[in-house]
């Protein structure tokens, strides 16, 4: 299955409201040194691709507070410092808003983030990306990785999304949202981008 036309992510798309509370100094030195690491190499290997002019795609890691994610319609590229994050620091599901520190507004899948951290207490972070081989071969690549696969497409970004597909994740560390693209979780930000690329490298043998 190829992606969904509804999951293209062009123009904007976050479904949520978002309160700004304070724009902070950067809190995560490290952890974010090594997130611009992980999102120039999702560029570099083609795994968030321009579409619209914004790279589709989102990367995270987890705070005491909650998160730190790319903002929606961002640059994965473009000569990222610390003011290109924002931090998640609640999660309202009942009015579907967030609350952040930083400027920016957080990416669409914000909400799918704040779910897998909830469910997962083992997961540091969450990396999202979008690769048409690997929804192409995820039946394949389901039988050569401990990996899930969603039972069906849906429009990325609303709660139900969220909340489902952290359910299908279970207790693999990646799993293929079908119509849409792929989410890689780690204790530690080199295995989540570690295993993206690995699955990637995998699916791009399987189309040859």
């Amino acid at each position: 299955m190829s992606m969904v036309p509804e999951n293209r992510e062009c123009g904007v798309r976050h479904k949520f409201a978002v309160k700004h509370r304070d724009r902070v100094a950067n809190r995560y030195p490290e952890l974010t040194r090594q997130l611009i690491h992980w999102c120039q190499v999702f560029d570099e290997e083609g795994l968030a691709p321009i579409e619209g002019g914004a790279s589709a795609g989102n990367l995270s890691f987890r705070t005491a507070s909650g998160f730190v994610i790319t903002p929606t319609r961002s640059r994965l590229k473009a000569n990222l410092d610390w003011r290109a994050f924002v931090e998640v620091v609640r999660s309202d599901w009942r009015d579907f808003e967030v609350h952040v520190l930083g400027e920016r507004t957080p990416s669409s899948d914000a909400f799918l983030h704040e779910r897998i951290y909830a469910l997962r207490p083992d997961v540091l972070c969450v990396f999202h990306g979008h690769a048409d081989l690997i929804l192409r071969h995820a039946d394949a690549l389901a039988l050569e990785f401990p990996m899930a696969v969603t039972g069906e497409a849906r429009v990325f970004g609303t709660a139900d999304d969220a909340a489902d597909t952290a359910v299908e994740l279970g207790s693999a560390n990646y799993c293929v949202r079908r119509g849409h693209g792929f989410v890689s979780t780690g204790r530690t930000l080199d295995e989540a981008g570690q295993l993206a690329v690995k699955v990637h490298q995998r699916a791009v043998q399987l189309d040859r």
